[in-house]
């Protein structure tokens, strides 16, 4: 009884210390292209050479760069490790560095080259333009890459497809974000229009070090060397990232029912947060993910907030581009289905197409094989269609949550990426701790009640 007390306090300390100090997994991809950003006053000498000397440290056993542990849980997703090798060794060439490595990358690519042009495949967004875009520039660097040239060809092909249909305006803020694909092919001026008040565009490294590379900014250069000093020699895949985790945080506490156990933890971000929505914050309007998270936890929590940016943000229909990796879609949508539940009767009439449309997109997407491949995803948006989240016995929903609780909760941008603060052995075994504690108490008390009928009726 002891250890078990012991083990969950543990958890707890663990799970206290994940809502104050977000823990994002490291992006060879990302790093490497923050490696090939020259220095502004000497452009032959990287402005980072941390980050390319550990893109030189962190190759892979099989020569592959990418996250150490989903080659074993996440087989599937050999698009991202292409993607991150392939950056990898354009930032050594770039550099005339690691020979050995590159060689030993151009190996792994040769041998899995193939599944760059598998539809099956889940990809990261952006993949058919962005890697297409690096092999060009791998030839710019001539790099001999061992590849078919049919295969190579199809893929360029593929990437003028893909960038004729993203053509039009609507599709401007998607190719900003995807901009280190497209090499000379864009006009950086438009690029930086989507620059953030902290230097970024999107808070996305990558785009922001290939933004820095083709046009020189300060404000981008700024935000690389807050990037590096803050993770050392090498970045996430998005930063900042924080608000969004602690949001998330809470939110799985608050499904696991285990909420009361951080109450004061709870209230410091939900406080945080609702500062960050009254200063109309980038941090929660810049996607409608944050922003439906942050809408319908500060409303179920007593904050008075608006559904007017919710609303806002949901009429361009970012989330539904079907360009992009499905699952950030369905994430996106299940949020903004899950807000619109807690809206008022008056607010779902201006909102009703947005949410009609959410509904459409869940179940389009949930027949979709790469999400039912996916058997967490495919769950939740199933749990999603049949029952309403507003309307769901606590403890059924509880237990139903637990059963599909995700411990490796891997998720892809333009890379895969993986937050501890969000899915662990933690909460989950603080959760089923937690919840056979109550069912033991119900029992209890379901005898004390049969007890007293039993009493009565003898009386009687």
């Amino acid at each position: 009884m002891y250890v078990c007390i012991q083990t969950v306090d543990m958890s707890k300390e663990r799970i206290k210390k994940a809502l104050s100090n977000v823990e994002l997994s490291v992006s060879s991809y990302d790093t490497a292209w923050v490696a090939m950003v020259p220095s502004p006053n000497s452009p032959n000498s990287p402005c980072f050479p941390k980050c390319l000397n550990w893109v030189m440290d962190n190759q892979l056993h099989d020569g592959s760069w990418g996250l150490q542990h989903h080659h074993h849980h996440h087989p599937p997703l050999l698009k991202d490790s292409l993607s991150s090798t392939l950056a990898s060794i354009l930032a050594l060439k770039r550099w005339n560095l690691g020979e050995h490595q590159i060689n030993k990358g151009l190996c792994f690519m040769e041998s899995n080259f193939a599944l760059a042009m598998d539809k099956n495949q889940p990809s990261p967004i952006g993949f058919d333009i962005i890697f297409a875009g690096m092999l060009e520039y791998a030839k710019d660097l001539n790099i001999r890459l061992p590849l078919n040239q049919t295969d190579l060809s199809v893929m360029l092909h593929q990437r003028e497809l893909e960038l004729r249909r993203c053509c039009s305006r609507e599709k401007e803020a998607y190719l900003a974000y995807i901009s280190e694909g497209l090499g000379n092919y864009h006009d950086w001026n438009i690029v930086k229009k989507y620059q953030m008040n902290n230097g970024s565009l999107f808070n996305s490294p990558s785009a922001t070090a290939a933004a820095l590379i083709h046009h020189q900014n300060a404000a981008c250069l700024d935000y690389l060397t807050s990037l590096v000093n803050k993770f050392g020699n090498a970045v996430p895949t998005v930063y900042p990232h924080d608000l969004y985790v602690r949001l998330h945080v809470v939110d799985t506490l608050e499904r696991l029912g285990i909420r009361r156990n951080f109450t004061m933890e709870i209230q410091n971000v939900l406080d945080e947060t609702y500062r960050y929505w009254m200063q109309t914050d980038e941090q929660i309007f810049m996607d409608v993910v944050t922003c439906s998270l942050a809408f319908r936890l500060l409303r179920t929590n007593g904050y008075e907030v608006s559904s007017d940016p919710l609303t806002e943000i949901t009429k361009r229909g970012d989330y539904m581009n079907s360009l992009e990796e499905p699952s950030k879609g369905i994430h996106a949508a299940l949020e903004l289905h899950h807000a619109s539940q807690i809206m008022h009767q008056e607010e779902l009439i201006s909102f009703e197409e947005q949410n009609s449309s959410s509904i459409d997109f869940l179940k389009q997407k949930s027949s979709n094989s790469s999400i039912r491949s996916n058997k967490f995803i495919h769950k939740q948006v199933d749990i999603a269609l049949k029952f309403p989240f507003n309307a769901s016995l606590e403890r059924m929903s509880t237990r139903r949550n637990i059963e599909h609780y995700n411990v490796e909760d891997t998720r892809i941008l333009k890379t895969t990426y993986c937050l501890s603060n969000i899915s662990n052995e933690d909460y989950l075994k603080l959760a089923v701790e937690d919840y056979n504690a109550c069912q033991s108490i119900y029992r209890e008390e379901l005898k004390g009640l049969e007890r007293c009928v039993s009493e009565t009726i003898d009386v009687f």
